[in-house]
């Protein structure tokens, strides 16, 4: 038998910053269409409608800036990722 999944403090610190954007984006005027989207071996965290436009959120939550930022954190190997995977999400 199989223990219950249980989530690391980072994966729940994850998963409300998710919430906490996913929040933002609909008092917005945004419409969430997935969450945590898998394509091309990748993930979106948040593809949502703006009108006509297509807007896909990758969420970065840290507890500080001590590390860096969250902008800081998306290297421009993790934005090829990233757009390799919304490519592939628009392609299905």
């Amino acid at each position: 038998m199989r223990a219950p999944d249980r989530k690391t403090a980072r994966q729940l610190l994850g998963a409300e910053g998710e919430r906490r954007a996913a929040d933002a984006l609909l008092a917005a005027g945004y419409e969430i269409v997935a969450r945590n989207a898998r394509a091309d071996r990748g993930e979106l965290d948040l593809i949502c409608r703006d009108g006509d436009a297509w807007v896909f959120v990758e969420v970065r939550t840290r507890r500080g800036d001590r590390y860096g930022t969250g902008l800081e954190s998306v290297t421009p190997a993790k934005q090829s990722r990233l757009l390799r995977a919304a490519r592939a999400w628009m392609m299905r």
